[in-house]
């Protein structure tokens, strides 16, 4: 719940925009219409249009990011035991702070139901949801509700927090597999599927990255190569094989080489900087998005080095981005441009970079 707390904190500080698609030189920023959404993981979806999942008020949303139309859709309350969706508006739309959304090799987007620890299923022609939940139910396994998915060939890798599970989700006969992580409440929370095959799971406070084979069940934990550096989300994987997590106490971003299982951290330097999501871009440049920070760091792989790109209208930046932004995501696409998230102005940003 830490996080949670964190962006409600930290838009205490901020404001809303009116909506409007407004462009500041080589930004451009899309208005959610319901008030107070906070948007927080954004993917682009498989019709070239900006998908993404709203923490405050547990929405799907799409952004035509040519035209700026936005459309939201309510994820629906899903008994958890029978199936039946239920109106149960109130509770519905504020408490269950879900953020995170991903293609799925089938064609769908999934995304997490956070504290109701479910998989929301979205079609990206005919809008309809469907709640899907890990058997056995645990309402207890998802408390630190920022937990991610990500896609394989035949299935869907989520991560249960605090029950400490790697859950598969298979297309074929939607069935659920769990395994258990090794080190007792490490908090898995980010999950990526390389191109070898291994999924690669960050423990938010066992401080290692576990990698998971799919076909045999075989886990293995790598420790990060320095203390407290608490990985969070993995979404890059660079030509050289490396996969790249962000570190959202260490300040920066870490790689692991899953052949040799060696890790390393590069620190941004940023004073108090609490680092969110990562994504990498055609160049193979990985960027990096900050709790606290209004700016986007840029990472050169190549050269190990960091450069800043501030968000427009901050008032300052060390140690508190003011007025916050509050940015949970960064994604590249549709098109050259990084997307990042603007929770306290409830806004979604875009950075063009051609």
């Amino acid at each position: 719940m830490f996080l949670s707390a964190l962006i409600c904190l930290l838009i205490a500080f901020g404001c809303n925009g009116s909506p409007t698609k407004r462009q500041d030189g080589q930004f451009t920023f899309f208005d959610l219409e319901t008030p107070l959404s906070g948007p927080c993981d954004l993917v682009e979806g498989p019709d070239g249009a900006l998908w993404g999942e709203a923490i405050l008020v547990n929405h799907i949303f799409r952004i035509d990011t040519a035209t700026g139309a936005v459309e939201e859709y309510p994820i629906p309350f899903t008994n958890p035991v029978t199936g039946a969706n239920t109106s149960l508006d109130i509770f519905n739309d504020r408490t269950e702070s879900s953020c995170a959304i991903r293609q799925g090799a089938d064609g769908n987007l999934y995304a997490s139901n956070g504290l109701r620890n479910q998989l929301v299923k979205i079609s990206p022609t005919t809008k309809d949801i469907t709640v899907l939940t890990p058997p056995p139910y645990n309402p207890l396994g998802d408390l630190q509700p920022f937990n991610d998915l990500y896609t394989a060939k035949d299935g869907i890798y989520l991560t249960q927090t605090s029950a400490n599970l790697i859950t598969f989700f298979k297309f074929a006969d939607q069935s659920f597999k769990n395994y258990e992580i090794p080190t007792p409440a490490s908090f898995p929370l980010g999950v990526y599927v390389a191109s070898n095959g291994l999924v690669v799971v960050a423990e938010l406070i066992g401080n290692k990255i576990v990698t998971l084979d799919g076909n045999t069940g075989e886990l293995n934990e790598y420790p990060i190569n320095e203390p407290l550096q608490s990985p969070a989300v993995v979404r890059a994987q660079t030509a050289d094989g490396l996969v790249w997590y962000s570190l959202f106490t260490g300040n920066g971003l870490g790689s692991i080489d899953l052949k040799t299982g060696e890790t390393k951290v590069y620190h941004t330097g940023e004073i108090g900087a609490l680092c969110a999501e990562n994504t990498i871009d055609k160049g193979g440049n990985i960027w990096l998005s900050f709790f606290d920070i209004n700016a986007l760091a840029e990472f050169d792989p190549q050269t190990k080095t960091f450069s800043l790109v501030n968000f427009p209208d901050s008032l300052s930046n060390e140690p508190l981005g003011l007025p916050p932004y509050v940015d949970v995501a960064v994604n590249y696409g549709p098109g050259d441009a990084i997307y990042f998230t603007d929770v306290s102005h409830n806004r979604v940003g875009r950075l063009a970079l051609s």
